[in-house]
């Protein structure tokens, strides 16, 4: 072989498919670190938001509460007007008490739609006259006021809301 001819020598070939390794482990974690704190951002999002619709929509349902039919510490029933036919649907927002467990809706006894896939502390705290607080056994004629505390974890963030919402029959 000649001096001129044209090619590789092994240790030209190692270093480039070397050089070319160290490129693509570089592409790569750079694509997973984006993707995973894309990903817990969304997650992340996700539970604020549905903690947000939940309290949205507990908040409008009890402001058309004409009565409080079961109060306890994690669980709330009443009669109102939802869809506004003149005829009063009974709802129910229920969770099991057990962290990770869904915050559910139950209306009429039939349908049941979750309001909170995953929550980690509920608790519905009832008011009488005079914001007083009522202690349990609560006595359901007596209820003015309900206040809601909701925490929910999602890996090390925390989301913690809570809401009072007044009844229609102040």
């Amino acid at each position: 072989m000649s001096r001129t001819s044209k090619g590789l020598t092994l240790l030209e070939l190692i270093i480039s498919v070397l050089l070319i390794s160290i490129m693509l482990i570089a592409v790569w974690t750079i694509y997973h670190t984006g993707f995973t704190v894309f990903y817990n951002q969304v997650s992340r999002y996700d539970i604020k938001d549905q903690l947000s619709s939940a309290f949205i929509t507990m908040t409008d349902e009890l402001q058309q509460a004409a009565f409080v039919t079961a109060a306890t510490a994690t669980s709330a029933a009443f009669y109102a007007d939802i869809n506004s036919d003149g005829i009063d649907e009974k709802i129910e927002w229920t969770w099991s008490g057990v962290s990770g467990a869904p915050l559910n809706r139950i209306s009429n006894d039939t349908e049941t739609k979750t309001l909170i896939r995953s929550i980690s502390a509920l608790a519905f705290s009832y008011y009488g006259a005079n914001n007083v607080l009522l202690s349990f056994p609560v006595t359901v004629s007596q209820i003015k006021l309900v206040a809601v505390d909701a925490t929910a974890v999602k890996g090390d963030e925390t989301i913690h809301l809570r809401t009072k919402i007044c009844m229609r029959t102040i």
